[in-house]
């Protein structure tokens, strides 16, 4: 077996709990050119927690003339300090800063840049107060909105997941180290820290004491290790060597194992609909501290969520095409029953990209029309209205388990004279086209 080397990834998941989601865009009023920012709400921990970077979004075109945002603290008092880059001017409880000088140009011509606000909880605040952050987006001749973003404390434990990782060129039998990495975030240690894990189908996790295991949806493997050690306020802690997992032959195409963090006073339910069990195992997971403490969180050190991306793991799959062969004659009507099946080992995977397992085109003999086809949709060809219409059908879950048939039967008046034979096409393109393409065509005859 090979291990792979792990590279970090460029992208996070989108923040799940302690930074709101960001709204669209607050533009300025139609002038000489336009210019928009936007900021979200924030939470920060506790007055001896680490403080927490919030960004806030400058976006211009290239004619706006000296894109600026100016920033109202007035709102903080009583719940939060607010600290910006030294390019930025400060007078009382406003700041203006100009585009950031790191800012980029997109495709279109648009420039756009981050201002970092460093907010840290004032020595009093107690737990659920909040304040607001004011802005606007301005430029000469530009009159902007005012906008307001909240920022809320919240005391006590609290952690956030550190892994945004992608890996390329992983393939049946490799066996992989799942990095697990968190920092304690909150203004209280953690006395105890739930972590939980979805493996997709086709990755096996090994077994370990500490740990529970159960079958979620779309064959996924739910595991919940449970940590007892305290971890204090501002360190990192990890997994020496990771989890480990083994890719199996079921695991093709694009996998993503999603990992959470959160202290078991807080976690809250279980997964929901997952019978956990142990397994046998001969040792525990644990964590250790690396690194010294951490003083101000980045804005990609704020979510209790992580993920490993696995890219295009190479695995065998065969989806097969069925066809069928019924007699009919002129008048009657004949019920077929087609659709595909997979012969595996690999099992295809949509939940990445949210699509299906699988799908197949069903056309019909000539001679024939389908009556019944309510589970599928059909289509016609616009530049030939004579030409057979087609029938587009969907496996209706995200993955197509190795060794099932999904198979749909459509009800065919024959209308006479019967002609060439109907087929059922497997179109696969995700992950690949599989192992035999020969067996992606099947024919459907009504004689």
């Amino acid at each position: 077996m090979r291990r792979l080397r792990v590279s970090a990834g460029a992208a996070a998941l989108a923040a799940l709990g302690l930074i709101a989601a960001l709204p669209a865009p607050a533009a300025a009023d139609p002038g000489p050119g336009w210019v928009g920012g936007w900021l979200g709400d924030t939470t920060v921990g506790g007055p001896t927690a680490p403080a927490r970077t919030a960004a806030l979004s400058l976006s211009s075109d290239a004619d706006a003339v000296h894109p600026r945002v100016t920033v109202d603290l007035s709102g903080l008092g009583g719940v939060a300090t607010a600290t910006f880059p030294a390019w930025c001017d400060r007078a009382g409880a406003t700041v203006t800063c100009p585009m950031p000088p790191d800012a980029t140009t997109d495709e279109f011509g648009g420039v756009n840049g981050t201002v970092p606000i460093v907010l840290r909880a004032v020595a009093d605040a107690s737990d659920g107060v909040a304040g607001t952050i004011g802005w606007t987006a301005l430029a000469d001749g530009l009159d902007g909105e005012a906008q307001q973003a909240t920022v809320t404390v919240r005391t006590g434990p609290a952690t956030a997941d550190l892994v945004d990782a992608y890996v390329g060129g992983a393939g049946t039998g490799d066996r992989l180290a799942v990095p697990v990495t968190l920092i304690s975030i909150g203004d209280r240690p953690v006395t105890g820290l739930r972590a939980t894990f979805r493996f997709p189908v086709g990755l096996e996790p090994t077994a370990y004491r500490n740990c529970r295991y159960g079958t979620g949806g779309q064959l996924s493997t739910i595991v919940v290790c449970h940590f007892g050690r305290e971890l204090m306020p501002g360190r990192r802690y990890e997994v020496p060597g990771g989890f480990p997992a083994t890719v199996g032959p079921a695991a093709i195409g694009d996998k993503r194992i999603i990992q959470t963090v959160a202290p078991e006073a807080t976690a809250g339910p279980l997964p929901e609909g997952v019978k956990l069990r142990h397994r046998p195992a001969d040792a525990a997971l644990r964590l250790r501290p690396v690194g010294g403490p951490v003083d101000v969180l980045g804005t990609d050190q704020q979510s209790e969520s992580g993920q490993y991306y696995l890219r295009a793991v190479r695995g065998a799959f065969d989806v097969v095409a069925v066809g069928a062969s019924v007699s009919g004659a002129p008048g009657e009507t004949v019920r077929v029953r087609v659709g595909l099946r997979n012969d595996g080992p690999g099992v295809p995977d949509g939940t990445v990209s949210g699509d299906s397992g699988g799908r197949f085109v069903f056309t019909p003999p000539a001679g024939t029309v389908v009556t019944n086809g309510e589970r599928c949709s059909s289509a016609g060809d616009e530049e030939d209205p004579d030409a057979p219409v087609s029938w587009y059908c969907t496996v209706p879950d995200g993955v197509f388990p190795a060794g099932a048939s999904y198979l749909v039967d459509f009800d065919l008046r024959v209308d006479g004279p019967l002609g060439a034979p109907g087929s059922v096409t497997v179109p696969y393109a995700y992950p690949r086209p599989d192992d035999e393409p020969a067996n992606d065509t099947a024919a459907v005859t009504v004689s």
